[in-house]
């Protein structure tokens, strides 16, 4: 059975208990395919919400963070973070935000709003038809999340870990990929010399850890040591880190 989240996020957990370590995130709209409940959380698989294919990611939602629904999603978030108001006024109530990449279903659009077939109004400034999207470029899309938090585990304009920033970024253009650094290493584009001529949109990987180049020197990544998604020469990371696993070009 496959559910959508209905919390403006939510963690996918390894065991099925709020300390539990967390595997990923999952937003308002995202698609998750139960295969065992309890009282008060469900396991199962994330799927990925522009194609509907099994990520390979599995773990335990809280129950409450889901919802059984039919309706198809008509359009995604684009800004950062967008305000679902109570009334069809932006001086009202504020609801709920919700993240960059939400999906919602839109009941009815008129003028300058769209209602939420789940209750509220958002503007349209800050939503996209799906398929429809602002970014073709990654390393753009990528820089918008500058200065946001290290968060592990995290996907959304809350907060990111390394290859949430990638997976995300793609994902405002129209594409996905696999959620771990590791898969992405293997998956995303061909290798290229580490001793090449660098360029924009280059992944560089490290075990557990992925940044992506801005330009032929300089490396934004989600990390721990700034706490944040933040750029840097890349020089200055790998006297930090060590030399680079892999540089794969998109």
């Amino acid at each position: 059975m496959t559910q959508r989240v209905v919390s403006a996020r939510c963690w996918v957990m390894r065991e099925p208990s709020p300390s539990s370590a967390k595997e990923t995130e999952l937003l308002f709209g995202h698609p998750f395919h139960i295969e065992e409940t309890q009282k008060k959380w469900v396991f199962g698989h994330a799927f990925s919400p522009l194609d509907q294919k099994i990520s390979g990611y599995q773990g335990w939602v809280r129950r409450e963070d889901l919802s059984q629904t039919d309706l198809p999603r008509t359009h995604y978030v684009s800004a950062l973070k967008a305000p679902v108001f109570k009334a069809l006024d932006i001086k009202s109530r504020v609801m709920r935000l919700l993240p960059q990449g939400a999906q919602i279903n839109a009941a009815r659009i008129g003028g300058s709003f769209i209602e939420l077939a789940s209750g509220g109004f958002m503007h349209c400034n800050h939503l996209r038809a799906l398929g429809d999207y602002a970014q073709t470029d990654f390393v753009t899309a990528a820089e918008a999340y500058m200065g946001l938090p290290y968060i592990w585990g995290g996907v959304s304009s809350d907060g990111l870990d390394c290859s949430g920033l990638v997976q995300s970024a793609l994902r405002a253009i129209g594409q996905d990929c696999l959620r771990d650094a590791s898969q992405q290493e293997k998956s995303l584009g061909a290798p290229v010399a580490a001793d090449g001529h660098l360029q924009r949109g280059d992944l560089v990987f490290w075990p557990g850890h992925v940044g992506i180049m801005t330009d032929t020197a300089t490396l934004l990544h989600a990390n721990a040591f700034h706490m944040e998604v933040a750029t840097e020469p890349l020089s200055e990371a790998i006297k930090r880190i060590g030399q680079p696993r892999q540089i794969n070009r998109l």
